[in-house]
């Protein structure tokens, strides 16, 4: 058996699906259907019953089609409930995919259309990189399972992982997926048979989840994960166990509090309702975080998420490197830590724009950039006073060499050691 979990926003793009233009359906007849469904499968049945007499006004969804209608149930539905795996689209395509089989249904196969997307998309491993200092970082967009592509997916990305010094795995465009795609990630960090979450459907106690086993652990080594008000679903399930079980540490925003299990159900010919069915507990600490999100343990904007994580994992480095590697440690520390937080230069930007040598200094809106040659320009970050660094070449320093109330010279520290002074041509 395998289970799994989608949202709507999974509906978008469906490759390889060729659907003619289905007529308008009823409105009746998709109000009576969404309330019916509804009644049969929302995890809260005293909101079900709310949900219920919220769309019973049959002359509210008179004339109306499309998007047009389904804009109007949704609404209806969110004046009851703020959850956000509830709500009705117009999407012929997901529609059609669907035919009589809603998602997910444990003991039915992944339609072939599903399965295809998720393999196009690389079950939701959309990108890993080396960052400076030996950081491995993935970009994770979807908890995508069931699929011999979606697991490989993910066995691909621990290994890549596996040759950092830390971990940084990027869950702010992560919207949900399945929580087997979940555990499977988290049995990396933890102990096979640690006990991760138990489901309830409609109230009643459903079946508790742990750790698989996993082919090699990544404990012991530094993780961070991303998060973002769009971190949603399945990822803040994820984002719970980094935080209860303590094998990583959470970084950004708050997440988005969609703490539900949620089915796909097709409506008419044309619409597709997503409907909650079910919650999840986590099992260390005997709550969900339906509405209240998943709390990072350093808060900050998600567009500075990665550079804070990138200044906190060279410095956990720096504490346990040796020689040559402690210094580019703690210097890749500064540097972030500086991009994290918005050093301020020591002067203005445009006191140190000029020409030096055969580098050529400019201020572009409120940032100094640097060039040589025909090399591209690179922005320099600000990390002291009059001490700056390339963005691309973190490990370098710009001093400016101030006499008189002017910058007079440049000194280019390379991550070597190595210094060079030039001096600021005459009348700059």
């Amino acid at each position: 058996m395998h289970r799994w979990i989608v949202t709507l926003s999974l509906s978008l793009a469906m490759p390889g699906i060729a659907v003619a233009q289905a007529p308008a359906d009823d409105p009746a007849t998709i109000v009576a259907a969404t309330r019916a469904a509804i009644a049969e499968r929302y995890v809260l049945p005293d909101t079900a019953a709310k949900l219920s007499a919220a769309l019973a006004a049959p002359e509210r969804y008179r004339g109306l089609s499309g998007d047009a209608l389904a804009e109007r149930i949704d609404a209806d539905l969110h004046t009851v409930t703020a959850d956000k795996h509830l709500g009705i689209r117009y999407d012929p395509k997901m529609a059609a995919m669907l035919g009589n089989q809603p998602l997910p249904d444990d003991d039915a196969a992944m339609p072939p259309a599903m399965a295809r997307m998720i393999a196009r998309q690389n079950g939701g491993v959309r990108a890993m990189e080396v960052l400076p200092g030996n950081v491995r970082m993935i970009a994770y967009e979807g908890f995508a399972w069931g699929t011999p592509e979606a697991e490989a997916a993910i066995v691909g990305a621990m290994q890549f992982l596996r040759g950092g010094d830390a971990y940084i795995i990027d869950l702010r465009r992560n919207g949900g997926g399945s929580p087997g795609a979940v555990a499977a990630l988290a049995s990396y960090f933890v102990a096979e048979g640690t006990p991760l979450m138990r489901f309830e459907m409609r109230g009643r106690p459903g079946e508790a989840t742990t750790a698989p086993r996993a082919p090699f652990n990544l404990a012991g080594k530094p993780l961070y994960v991303l998060t973002s008000g769009n971190t949603a679903s399945a990822a803040e399930e994820f984002a719970t166990h980094v935080s209860a079980l303590g094998f990583g540490t959470l970084v950004g925003e708050r997440t988005a509090g969609a703490g539900f299990r949620n089915d796909l159900l097709p409506v008419g010919k044309n619409y597709v309702l997503s409907v909650s069915s079910g919650r999840a507990i986590s099992l260390k600490t005997g709550r969900d975080w339906e509405g209240v999100g998943v709390t990072p343990a350093i808060a900050v904007s998600s567009d500075r998420a990665l550079a804070t994580a990138q200044a906190a994992a060279m410095a956990r480095i720096a504490t346990t490197a040796t020689a040559d590697d402690k210094r580019e440690a703690e210097r890749l520390a500064v540097f972030y830590r500086a991009l994290a937080t918005g050093v301020k230069s020591g002067r203005a930007l445009g006191d140190y724009a000029g020409v030096y040598g055969d580098r050529k200094l400019i201020v572009a809106g409120d940032r100094l950039m640097s060039s040589r040659g025909s090399r591209p320009a690179s922005a320099l970050v600000p990390v002291e006073g009059n001490v700056m660094a390339p963005e691309g070449d973190p490990l370098s320093r710009f001093r400016f060499v101030e006499q008189g109330g002017r910058i007079v010279a440049l000194e280019v520290e390379r991550g070597d050691g190595s210094v060079e002074r030039v001096a600021r041509n005459a009348g700059q």
